[in-house]
């Protein structure tokens, strides 16, 4: 494929959340198809590596510490290694997928010659190929982070083939899910995954007693196991969870799932039951059913083709408001109804009886 632009070594700084990564791929994906020839460096926080292993997409990857760039922090000095680091590689191009400041100051600093990236957060000075976020009377306008992140490709005359995120799983990785899936008995029958947690904030969150009942309704129509799976710092909330089922579900939390192993995870379950968090956005590229309750976000900013299931949102006056905490009580989020969810779930698995005949269902009465 011809190139629009010459570039032998390229830096992509990757997103910052589980989400945004996952919903980047397709990116990633475009950069490698366009500049096949190129060396293609990935800048990306330590603790979502996981997310990429398996994939051929870069030649090396630099680890970010969550930390790093923050100097009022401490963490001045791994900021300013990074900067020299990405100097000596010498790099043509680089491609910036957070908006902000210290990221485009840190390829800036370290010297690669070209930069894309969106004129966001005062740093326009900083990017020879700096993108217009899209808006209206003088207001944003919400876009699907997919969208988003490949217009930093298609700003450069790439040839995008597909916009669906992708997730690869190496061999390695699929034996040791498959012996967790054992060890826990998660094997023995069809299971439905719950990922309750949100690390974007308080506001996110349903509550431990509207999970627990719902896996309780659905051990009552569908015979399958339900597994409880959560994000780092999240083990109390699960733990609350199983506390309150009266039926018994299988609590992962405490079973140290890596991002990588947790995609096989979602990859074997009949259908996840999330909030709007990276888990979700597993599921799309896993081509996994899902059923989302949303409250303070956008849906927006992450509704995609891609996804099969349904997203249950209530119509509030004060949603969406993007806080991460609630200044009053929650009501986008504690209006929704376990058994709307139940409902929700049925219906989806329903169809996917009819069209695989893998599952077995009976109405909610």
């Amino acid at each position: 494929m011809e190139q629009i632009i010459k570039a032998k070594k390229i830096l992509v700084r990757a997103p910052n959340w589980v989400g945004d990564v996952v919903m980047a791929t397709p990116a990633f994906r475009c950069i490698r198809e366009n500049f096949a020839d190129s060396q293609i460096t990935l800048l990306i926080k330590k603790n979502l590596r996981g997310i990429i292993d398996g994939s051929s997409w870069f030649d090396e990857v630099i680890e970010l510490e969550p930390k790093a760039g923050k100097s009022k922090s401490g963490n001045a000095k791994a900021y300013l290694g990074l900067i020299k680091k990405i100097r000596t590689e010498q790099f043509d191009l680089g491609f910036l997928f957070p908006n902000s400041f210290s990221s485009a100051l840190m390829v800036w600093l370290g010297g690669v010659k070209r930069r894309v990236g969106y004129k966001r957060d005062s740093r326009s000075f900083l990017l020879t190929d700096g993108i217009e976020r899209l808006s209206e009377n003088g207001k944003f306008l919400p876009t699907y982070m997919g969208d988003y992140y490949l217009k930093l490709c298609s700003q450069l005359g790439c040839k995008v083939e597909s916009g669906k995120p992708e997730l690869l799983i190496s061999g390695e990785c699929e034996t040791k899910a498959g012996e967790l899936l054992k060890e826990y008995k998660i094997d023995k029958k069809p299971f439905i995954l719950m990922n309750p947690g949100a690390s974007y904030g308080s506001s996110k969150l349903w509550t431990a007693e509207g999970f627990a009942r719902t896996a309780d309704l659905l051990k009552e129509v569908v015979d399958c196991n339900i597994v409880l799976t959560c994000g780092p710092g999240e083990t109390g909330l699960a733990d609350e969870i199983e506390k309150y089922s009266r039926k018994g579900l299988i609590n992962l939390s405490r079973a140290s799932i890596s991002l990588d192993l947790f995609k096989v995870i979602v990859k074997r379950c009949m259908l996840l039951i999330a909030l709007d968090s990276g888990p979700r956005h597993y599921a799309v590229a896993l081509n996994r059913p899902v059923v989302v309750l949303m409250g303070p976000n956008n849906p927006m900013y992450t509704d995609s083709e891609y996804e099969t299931g349904k997203v249950i949102r209530e119509d509030i006056d004060c949603s969406p408001c993007q806080l991460k905490t609630c200044p009053t009580d929650r009501r986008c989020m504690t209006m929704i109804t376990p058994e709307k969810v139940v409902q929700t779930c049925i219906d989806i698995l329903g169809y996917q009886r009819n069209e695989q005949n893998k599952t077995t269902t009976k109405p909610l009465h």
